[in-house]
């Protein structure tokens, strides 16, 4: 059987066929907006006190599920239009979940969840439905941060994604299936993964068992104790239902992007201003590696490892430290480059200005620089 990756947004459902053009999505850039840690700064939920019986963890779920609850919503994404007799119509297009990470309304979830939408529908734990306003969403990430007008909102509290280990306790809440306030619990079954899918690559991503379904995307992982370690994205399934094997995007990552929203309004990443060539077999093979020699009048053949270089943007910061096209990077920031995944993975959390190591091949010599990122466009 094929195991796929599935997104999580949500049963879809049907629209009639629309005459005219639906409405795009409004990014709001929420100037004057304060940054993630005036955000987070504000009246964090007292710690839990948890009693256990000699001998026995100290796991209080049903305490752990009263402390997050509050702090997850539904995301409904609503289209409009009109039908074929020119008609005006709204339907909903799918559904999702989120999760509130201000006492005035800053609420996390998927790009998925939001995308394609003309307006969106907040559901909060108490029944109040609230429009949601886009402050920014990243493909790349698949993040995205909506503001609803309320104040005094239980806000989740956030947990350390970096320290989580393999075994731990970690618990599941969202919306699966349009079930709202849904709790789940299982263990991290690993962490770090890499995760393609259909519009991105996912890194670094929190393997878990927990069950989690279509419209759980955007909605919490926390550690046994209620504190959010990571947003609900993904499944790998046979049919597209649970089969025990669920990603979250870890919370340091998505505190990265927040962050670039309420300050850029938008995501931003470093870029070194080269292309690789996508047949990273080519190193691996001695014909090639003869003809790339002789390409570039080389004394010795190229390096098995790396990624050879199809393209340098001139001007960029490649271009800068002297890349050349068919030279092959080796080492970036330390990291030994082996495929494509190696490169994203460190690229994803670089920002511009930052500044990276590289280690390279170039005609037979092999180079190293220290450069200063561009903003990716």
């Amino acid at each position: 059987m094929k195991i796929g990756h599935w997104i999580l947004g949500g049963a879809v459902v049907g629209l009639a066929a629309f005459g005219g053009v639906l409405a795009a999505l409004h990014i709001d850039r929420q100037r004057g907006a304060g940054d993630l840690a005036q955000i987070l700064g504000s009246d964090p939920t007292p710690a839990l006190t948890v009693q256990a019986p000699a001998g026995r963890p100290a796991f209080d779920f049903a305490a752990a599920a009263r402390r997050v609850l509050p702090s997850v919503v539904s995301v409904d994404n609503i289209r409009s239009g009109r039908t074929l007799f020119g008609e005006s119509m709204t339907a909903r297009q799918g559904s999702g979940s989120g999760v509130i990470i201000s006492r005035d309304g800053y609420i996390l979830t998927n790009n998925h969840v939001v995308q394609g939408a003309s307006f969106l529908r907040v559901r909060l734990s108490d029944g109040r439905m609230l429009p949601g306003r886009l402050v920014g969403r990243d493909p790349r990430s698949d993040l995205a941060l909506l503001k609803v007008d309320a104040t005094g909102l239980t806000a989740a509290e956030f947990g350390d994604s970096q320290a989580l280990q393999q075994g731990q306790w970690v618990m599941a809440v969202g919306s699966p299936l349009g079930y709202d306030n849904t709790v789940s619990v299982g263990v991290v079954s690993s962490t770090g993964r890499t995760l393609p899918t259909e519009g991105t690559i996912l890194v670094d991503t929190i393997q878990t068992d927990a069950a989690i379904n279509q419209g759980n995307s955007g909605g919490a992982l926390t550690t046994a104790d209620g504190r959010l370690v990571g947003i609900n994205t993904a499944i790998a399934s046979i049919d597209g239902g649970s089969i025990g094997i669920g990603f979250s995007i870890p919370i340091h990552r998505a505190k990265q992007i927040v962050d670039d929203f309420l300050k850029h309004g938008r995501a931003r990443y470093g870029a070194l201003g080269l292309r690789t060539d996508p047949r990273e077999w080519l190193l691996q093979d001695d014909e090639m590696r003869a003809r790339l020699r002789e390409a570039t009048g080389s004394s010795a053949n190229p390096p098995r490892r790396g990624l050879l270089i199809s393209r340098v943007t001139p001007g960029s910061p490649a271009a800068r430290a002297g890349i050349r096209d068919l030279d092959v990077l080796i080492e970036l920031d330390g990291k030994a480059l082996t495929d494509r995944m190696d490169y994203d993975t460190i690229m994803l959390s670089r920002r511009p200005g930052q500044s990276v190591r590289l280690r390279w091949w170039s005609r037979g010599e092999t180079k190293t620089a220290t450069v200063s990122l561009a903003e990716a466009g």
